[in-house]
């Protein structure tokens, strides 16, 4: 089974929200993860995507990257969100994806040896939706991952 298919199986499994949502994890490598949604299961009275769904996806989209790049810990690890701040800078009116990318290297590696050295990690995590070619919103959620004690 693919990282992506894994991934895809966990969310549904575990975070009910993620199929009413109708979230797919497109691409799941670590150094990508992208999830998608259609527009018609999110849509708000204003005929553009509700923020929660928007809110939701990004921090998936986040949280996806740090699951796919500890996937051989699972059950070993829990990851969890410490706190997020999202821009809403143009409203979507279609289908949409968020996408995180891994922060660069140094950030990486002092995240990873955090967690070694301590058994908890902390790191900042963006993802971004765009709308006709423009970041429609712009997300910050700082992640914790933490080694289960036992």
């Amino acid at each position: 089974m693919s990282t992506q298919a894994i991934v895809n199986q966990y969310i549904h499994d575990h975070i009910p929200i993620t199929i009413a949502l109708g979230s797919v994890v497109e691409l799941a490598t670590p150094q990508k993860v992208m999830v998608t949604a259609p527009f018609l299961n999110n849509i708000n009275h204003k005929q553009t995507v509700f923020g929660g769904s928007l809110h939701a996806i990004t921090t998936l989209a986040c949280w996806g990257l740090l699951y796919t790049n500890f996937i051989e810990s699972l059950g070993k690890i829990d990851i969890v969100i410490s706190k997020s701040e999202i821009d809403y800078k143009l409203p979507i009116k279609s289908d949409f994806a968020a996408i995180c990318e891994r922060p660069d290297t140094l950030i990486w590696t002092k995240f990873e040896q955090m967690l070694a050295r301590k058994g908890k990690g902390r790191i900042c995590l963006e993802a971004t939706i765009t709308e006709n070619g423009k970041i429609a919103v712009a997300y910050q959620g700082e992640f914790a991952v933490l080694k289960q004690v036992g």
